[in-house]
């Protein structure tokens, strides 16, 4: 049995669905991302298992006791919220040790273990301070810390980053992910960061309109997506609508150029079938130099629409094939691409991911 089960959850507010059955299992010491949009019900499935939403059906099973039996208080979750959540008239030591006094552990264990998590999460040095005195990253600390003093069954963090500027989002997570790993417990991230998600997790739960589109591990997530929304929605990616050529010798068709995809992308596909081909920006390069072809690649003609500068590479848009493309290129590489340009693209057959997604109307709702 696994460590965590969630198995059909459904929680409806004024009629409105948030939650659509899901079922989700968790492993002991695995950290598990909920990812995805405002809405798709990722916070409302946190705060089921924490105890503050009923589930209308459905049970949440953690170390084989189902939890709804318990209030949240006996439940053994330790929660970080977005808005840390501390008590201004505690000192960051008081908020920490807030949950064992109430627990009714010895002093001296209290004294230990608050004086051990102060300095794991970096805070050894201002134990005596009060919120008020301590940046936003110093807080989501000691938020930190006081959800794991109680030594948790599981840690459930509600977009605990959202809140901090994007330097410190960074350095935090990895101190989330380094704190976790440590101490080994079982944690429920939700973010709508997809950056955020892949680089911290062991698996990615994509959730859409209350249900689960998608889960896998980072790169399955980012490399071979599901469906179209968690394509659209995990990262760039180029979504180009094909016909089938020739299945046994992996070409399908785009407007009037045929490229090649890996032959086993089309078994079980005949001529004329409708498909999706994917591709990541980062593998397409584009170059001013038909000379530059390389025989083991697509190529396809194209024309410059945009070119937009995001630090280490520039994203050149491209009119190419019939549609809509976008490519990643080095910075360095783009000074003779302008507006209007004639290129030629070139980029792996290996890259090319291929997907029966059942109409081309589909791409557009993934917009």
């Amino acid at each position: 049995m696994a460590y965590v089960e969630l198995r059909g959850l459904v929680k409806r507010f004024d009629g409105h669905v948030a939650v659509s059955g899901l079922d989700l299992v968790l492993e002991r010491a695995e950290f598990v991302s909920l990812l995805g949009p405002s809405g798709c019900g990722k916070t409302t499935t946190l705060c089921m298992i924490a105890g503050f939403e009923t589930p209308d059906a459905g049970e949440v099973w953690v170390g084989g006791q189902n939890l709804l039996e318990l209030p949240p208080h006996r439940r053994g979750m330790g929660v970080v919220f977005q808005s840390y959540a501390l008590f201004p008239h505690l000192t960051a030591w008081g908020n920490v040790a807030f949950g064992m006094k109430i627990a009714g552990r010895p002093t001296a264990e209290v004294r230990r273990r608050v004086s051990e998590l102060l300095e794991l999460v970096g805070l050894g040095e201002v134990g005596s301070r009060y919120p008020r005195e301590l940046s936003g990253g110093q807080q989501q600390r000691v938020a930190l810390a006081r959800a794991l003093a109680i030594e948790p069954r599981m840690l459930l963090l509600d977009e605990p980053l959202s809140a901090l500027d994007a330097v410190v989002r960074v350095t935090i997570r990895e101190e989330i992910r380094r704190i976790q790993s440590a101490l080994g417990v079982t944690t429920l991230y939700v973010t709508h960061d997809q950056e955020e998600a892949l680089a911290i997790s062991d698996r990615v739960v994509v959730m859409r309109e209350g249900a689960i589109e998608q889960v896998g591990t980072p790169e399955a997530i980012y490399g071979e997506p599901a469906s179209p929304f968690v394509a659209g929605f995990i990262g760039k990616m180029n979504q180009c609508a094909a016909v089938v050529e020739d299945p046994t010798r992996g070409q399908v068709r785009l407007g009037a150029d045929v490229i090649r995809v890996p032959s086993d992308a089309l078994a079980g596909w005949s001529r004329g079938g409708l498909v999706t081909v994917l591709l990541r920006p980062e593998a397409i390069g584009v170059s001013t130099d038909p000379a530059a072809a390389n025989a083991e690649e697509n190529r396809l003609a194209a024309t410059v629409e945009t070119v937009t500068f995001l630090g280490s590479v520039r994203r050149v848009a491209v009119q190419a094939g019939g549609q809509r493309l976008v490519a990643d290129v080095p910075a360095a590489a783009t000074g003779a691409l302008v507006r209007g340009a004639s290129v030629e693209l070139g980029f792996p057959i290996a890259a090319c991911r291929v997907q029966g997604w059942a109409t081309f109307e589909d791409l557009g709702r993934s917009a």
